[in-house]
């Protein structure tokens, strides 16, 4: 045997059980990458509920608006999230209102209220969806926009006040529909 080989005999010996461990700690990462992406987390399937008394309490005292509340929607909605913004991307002095409903369907349909500048607070809220035909809800004139992209589908009205409700969400139309009827004013 000549000396080279002689050196090299012990670091093949050596890199043997390395390299198998190696492909040991790679098939278990794959193993538990692929069980992560099966098996989704269980909170993705359950709503979480929240409470949006307090955001509606302060954007009553704040608005220079009369707010719209969703009033008796089916007990199988559950409203999953709220915002308020007060001033901000929308302007200053204006009051913004974000109201997310988890549906029967188990879809997104959310209240949308402002009285900022309407035509760019459709455009955002509807995410730029296709002008479809207008309907009636409740006795009110509502626009409908369509984004495929998306699977959102939006109905929206500005008062003669200025405020824009608009109500959006991958949620059924039907759905949408539910949630413009009930919306009331809120008393001061």
């Amino acid at each position: 045997m000549s000396a080279g080989r002689l050196q090299q005999e012990p670091v093949l010996r050596a890199a043997g059980p390395v390299l198998r461990g190696s492909r040991r700690a790679l098939t278990c990462l794959l193993i538990t990458a692929a069980l992560i992406v099966a098996v989704p987390p269980q909170h993705a399937a359950v709503p979480v509920v929240v409470s949006y008394r307090h955001d509606l309490a302060k954007l009553t005292s704040l608005a220079r608006y009369t707010v719209v509340v969703p009033g008796r929607l089916p007990p199988s909605w559950y409203p999953v999230s709220s915002g308020l913004a007060i001033g901000g991307a929308n302007g200053p002095g204006t009051a913004t209102w974000h109201l997310g409903f988890w549906t029967p369907s188990g879809r997104l349909a959310s209240l949308e209220e402002t009285d900022a500048s309407p035509g760019e607070f459709v455009r955002r809220m509807t995410n730029d969806g296709t002008l479809e035909r207008p309907v009636r809800v409740a006795g009110r004139a509502w626009d409908t926009r369509w984004n495929a992209d998306r699977d959102q589908r939006s109905m929206y009205y500005t008062s003669r006040a200025g405020v824009t409700v608009v109500v959006t969400g991958d949620a059924t139309w039907a759905e949408l529909r539910v949630l413009a009827a009930s919306l009331r004013p809120q008393p001061r």
